[in-house]
């Protein structure tokens, strides 16, 4: 891959282009190199504003979304959201609109992006042991984006940008052009550097997990699940000779970082928390969705089964989890023995009746199973995962009008959430409403931070809305409202 350097004009324009061109790499090859870069400077804010590190980030994303494997999956992302939010929830001041997504991918690993953005791998919730170890990696990860540390490198470079950023961005251009030793050449060329950034990637670390450990505290969970996953990673990759894992690659945990975590907890009080029944069939979704063999999964909650004594909300999460690797398995009359027994136990549970209405689709009664959607939507319309899950549904089965029925009075409420602008692209161009599918994709750019896309696809629509005055005049006006943020954004720059 040959990739042109541009001139780079300033330090932010210097962190942008190193976003851009070196996340994917920063995430899922070389994370540490990243983490690696010199602290601190308390002067972020003079460097760069809370709103050029949101579109920082919002930059990375739309590169990143090309890359790697986002999980879509409308129950799984309500409630990582959710445990998210309950943690945001306890900051006296909220820098950013924090947005957790899910990443299906086996390795161990996490990671935050400027403004906000945090990726869960699908590996290390199977990692999780409990609630509040999730929580804990969530807690760590905000914490980065509130202590502002991508701005805080940026300020430490102000003095030699000119060398290491620029060296940084050498390194990243070889290691993206596919040599096999970009890695080594990527270390060479920081060598002069090194000693300095180990200490201050070690300080980030502390500081996120300080304050990671009180957002746990003050969000009602185990202040001990931090040090405690931390103490297992270690353990099990000392011991059982595999590689380390990436999240340890990318957060260094040393002895002495667990020590201080176990210290730091003992300021709190410590809880006993129970894990809800939430997490245990979140848990048990990702497992049986995007683990590497559903065989090996429908095994492990088999296991759990038969031993009986994991408490109630688990053994009916391992059920659910066997269901759910059934259906993926194309085994439905097997899924459905499974089904039928959580529903006789929670007959109102919405995971069980939406996973029964899954089986009947899978197994070609797709009239059953619509019917079983549309019953489910009738009672829950503003819920916004079955709203997501019965328009997917119905766009699968050619019911595209339906579908417009259904998405519009969700985007009045929600007119941000990228999926729903997404859908709603789908089914209006199934039905021949191509200005509202263009219009509705232009949302969908603007809110995942691409707005020169989302020009594009107004030009489109206002181009087929020129005999339609009142839809004209509404495009023209949007546009004009990107164009303005694009151009405030440049001066900022």
């Amino acid at each position: 891959m040959k990739i042109a350097l541009p001139k780079l004009a300033s330090t932010i324009q210097i962190l942008r282009y190193l976003v851009l061109l070196g996340m994917t790499l920063v995430v899922a090859v070389r994370p540490a190199v990243a983490s690696e870069l010199p602290e601190l400077g308390q002067d972020a804010a003079a460097i760069i504003s809370p709103y050029e590190e949101r579109r920082i980030g919002e930059e990375a994303m739309v590169q990143i979304r090309q890359s790697l494997d986002f999980v879509d999956d409308p129950e799984l992302t309500y409630y990582l959201q959710r445990l998210g939010a309950k943690l945001t929830n306890t900051l006296s001041d909220q820098p950013h609109e924090f947005q957790f997504f899910l990443i299906a991918n086996p390795s161990i690993n996490a990671f935050a992006l400027p403004g906000g953005f945090i990726g869960i791998h699908t590996g290390l919730v199977a990692k999780a042991r409990s609630e509040s170890e999730l929580a804990a990696v969530l807690a760590h990860e905000i914490s980065h984006v509130t202590q502002r540390h991508w701005p805080r490198m940026v300020a430490a470079q102000k003095d030699r940008a000119g060398v290491t950023m620029a060296a940084i961005l050498a390194s990243l251009v070889i290691a993206g052009s596919g040599n096999p030793n970009a890695v080594g050449v990527a270390m060479a060329s920081m060598a002069s550097n090194i000693d300095s950034q180990l200490v201050f990637t070690r300080t980030f670390e502390r500081e996120a997990d300080r304050i990671g450990i009180r957002l746990l505290s003050e969000s009602d969970h185990d202040v001990s699940a931090m040090a405690g996953f931390f103490e297992r990673l270690a353990e099990g990759s000392r011991y059982s000779g595999a590689d380390v894992p990436e999240f340890m690659r990318t957060h260094p945990v040393t002895n002495s970082r667990i020590a201080e975590a176990r210290s730091n907890e003992k300021r709190f009080t410590r809880k006993s928390i129970t894990s809800s029944d939430a997490f245990w069939h979140f848990r048990a979704r990702t497992l049986a969705l995007y683990a590497p063999n559903t065989n090996h999964v429908i095994t492990k909650f088999q296991s759990e089964l038969d031993k009986g004594d994991t408490g109630a909300s688990r053994q009916r999460a391992a059920r659910y989890g066997i269901a759910l690797a059934l259906i993926e398995l194309g085994e439905y009359d097997s899924a459905r023995k499974e089904i039928s027994t959580l529903r006789s136990e929670q007959p109102k549970n919405l995971q069980y009746r939406l996973t029964e209405a899954d089986i009947e689709l899978g197994n070609k009664n797709s009239k059953k199973g619509l019917r079983l959607y549309n019953y489910i939507y009738r009672n829950n319309s503003r819920n916004s995962w079955i709203i997501q899950r019965y328009a997917e549904v119905l766009l699968a089965n050619n019911q595209a009008k339906t579908a417009v029925k259904v998405l519009k009075p969700a985007l009045q409420r929600n007119p941000k959430s990228p999926t729903l602008n997404k859908l709603l692209a789908t089914a209006a161009g199934e039905t021949g409403d191509l200005i509202q599918a263009h219009r509705s994709m232009a949302e969908y750019y603007v809110i995942n931070g691409n707005p020169h896309a989302a020009i594009n696809q107004l030009d489109i629509a206002e181009k087929k809305a020129r005999n339609n005055f009142y839809a004209l005049a509404a495009i023209k006006a949007r546009k004009r409202e990107i164009k303005d943020r694009l151009s405030k954004s440049s001066t900022v720059n």
